[in-house]
């Protein structure tokens, strides 16, 4: 379960074996959203989720984040980014 996780966002395994210390900003990004994959909380809280991870993973990222079944609040200056998640409610505060 762990590992086919990790791979979903694309950490191989030794990305798995390196101390988080040692990974890359990005890898610590996508490790803190595999770990929230892992414990399905009920409510999930972003500000800037996209902030240092790497542009190919950001697909990844949108997919795990629409799959998820909980309440989500994103923050986010990223359209395009958003754009590949789907919301039932939306407050677009730009437009307030």
């Amino acid at each position: 379960m762990i590992r086919r996780t990790a791979a979903q966002f694309l950490l191989d395994s030794d990305a798995l074996r390196t101390q988080v210390g040692s990974l890359s900003e990005g890898q610590k990004g996508l490790l803190c959203f595999a770990c929230f994959v892992l414990q399905t909380p009920s409510l999930l809280i972003f500000d800037e989720p996209t902030n240092h991870i790497n542009f190919r993973h950001l697909p990844v990222i949108a997919r795990a984040l629409d799959a998820y079944e909980g309440a989500l609040i994103l923050v986010s200056h990223a359209p395009d980014f958003v754009k590949e998640i789907h919301f039932d409610q939306i407050i677009d505060l730009a437009v307030l």
